[in-house]
């Protein structure tokens, strides 16, 4: 309560400049996918769905084109995959193992987004399920990662890097223990990670409200500002020297608030909200505008819908 309190004092004044919009759906509802946006064009791969009550795992790879608010099928998964780490650099969306209805993968998939085809490219050190990763110039740190999307008592706390395609070694440990479904964003040379969720003995899952920003250089944390309330499955994405943080899922459930960060203050300032509650959508910078689409927004359910964020000039 204490710690709730004092984050509170120090959460600012809503800006709320975000000016949302909805966009064609998607062509198939998914949540758990990998996503990016190269020049305009947004690709989401794989993910779960759900039908007749049924979860399925995709190897479905939907496009979308900004300027023309379309959708199309791309260059189908070599395999299914869900819940896996990804990033993108030149060109190409990187996707770091992933789950199917019965195996958990391990390969490393590339997709280059101009010829429109997948190859692969390496294995993960170890399975890497809900955990994150980002890519910073040549190097790509994945944080965390677990054996089984469903009981995170296996969970790691480390802190693993690649560099130039070569080995994969560790170089720190998560602050304060394995977490899963943290946001994550990179911004001013440092690296943020925000909330996520713990289960420190089967069937407790606790939710996190602790904040870090990561070194890339020294591997050194520092501890920032906690959320404002603990959650899991929100997502980051930076601007204007700022962090946005979108969604999640609360104590109260699935919500469609969406927070800023200020590094220089380190405080939160609530913006406007998504225009449905939900946790596991991606958002990106394109054209001044944030775009995303799918997530989670129920049970056992996935949505299709499609968002854009018109960013005020004076924010960006």
């Amino acid at each position: 309560m204490l710690v709730r309190l004092l984050s509170g004092i120090f959460l600012l004044a809503s800006s709320g400049g975000l000016q949302w919009s909805a966009k064609a759906p998607l062509l198939l509802a998914q949540a758990g996918g990998a996503a990016g946006m190269f020049d305009g064009t947004l690709i989401i791969a794989g993910g779960t769905s759900w039908k007749d009550d049924r979860k399925h795992w995709l190897r479905d790879v939907q496009v979308y084109d900004a300027r023309s608010d379309r959708w199309r099928e791309g260059p189908m998964l070599p395999e299914p995959l869900a819940y896996g780490p990804f990033a993108q650099a030149d060109g190409k969306l990187e996707i770091y193992g992933g789950s199917g209805e019965e195996t958990v993968s391990r390969r490393i998939w590339s997709l280059d987004t101009k010829r429109m085809r997948w190859r692969a490219d390496g294995e993960t050190p170890a399975a890497l399920l809900l955990g994150r990763a980002v890519r910073t110039g040549r190097r790509v740190f994945l944080f965390g990662g677990c054996p089984d999307a469903a009981d995170l008592t296996g969970c790691s706390d480390a802190v693993r890097m690649r560099e130039d395609g070569g080995a994969w070694r560790q170089v720190s440990r998560l602050p304060a223990g394995p977490v899963a479904l943290p946001a994550v964003a990179a911004l001013g040379g440092r690296i943020f990670l925000f909330g996520g969720c713990s289960m420190p003995a089967p069937d407790k899952l606790i939710n996190r409200a602790e904040a870090w920003a990561f070194d890339p250089r020294s591997f050194a944390w520092r501890r920032l500002r906690d959320l404002p309330s603990a959650r899991r499955g929100h997502t980051a994405s930076s601007a204007a020297g700022r962090v946005f943080l979108f969604g999640g899922y609360t104590s109260a459930g699935f919500t469609a608030e969406v927070l800023s960060y200020d590094p220089g203050r380190d405080a939160y300032a609530p913006e406007s909200p998504l225009p449905a509650a939900m946790m596991s959508i991606e958002f990106f910078r394109y054209d001044g505008a944030f775009w995303g689409a799918g997530g989670e927004d129920r049970m056992r359910g996935r949505s299709a819908r499609t968002f854009s964020a018109a960013v005020p000039a004076e924010q960006r």
